[in-house]
């Protein structure tokens, strides 16, 4: 199977991936995007039209999947310190996950 994507646009993606990974994030940050995301779903029900209301909802898709990543998301929440994705869960943070 072939890629879509070009090698600039796949540069372009990893270089913002890595930066936002080492940034620090301002407070409560994936909390407020959350709460944004809640809000356009929402909106989305209210739309008056079926074009506006996808459209809506995309960006509350998108909002969510933002809230959900990065390591203030809920990686933080769950006390995941890996930063690799599909990595197992010590002991110790399984223990901290089920504890919540």
């Amino acid at each position: 199977m072939k890629r879509n994507t070009s090698p600039a646009l796949q540069r372009v993606a990893r270089s913002a991936i890595e930066y936002d990974d080492t940034r620090e994030g301002f407070a409560l940050e994936h909390h407020v995007v959350l709460a944004a995301s809640s809000a356009l779903a929402v909106a989305a029900f209210m739309a008056p039209s079926r074009s506006s209301a996808a459209i809506r909802g995309i960006g509350a898709g998108l909002l969510l999947m933002r809230a959900l990543s990065g390591s203030q998301g809920v990686r933080a929440w769950m006390n995941v310190t890996d930063r690799r994705p599909g990595a197992p869960l010590s002991p110790e943070e399984a223990r901290a996950a089920w504890y919540l």
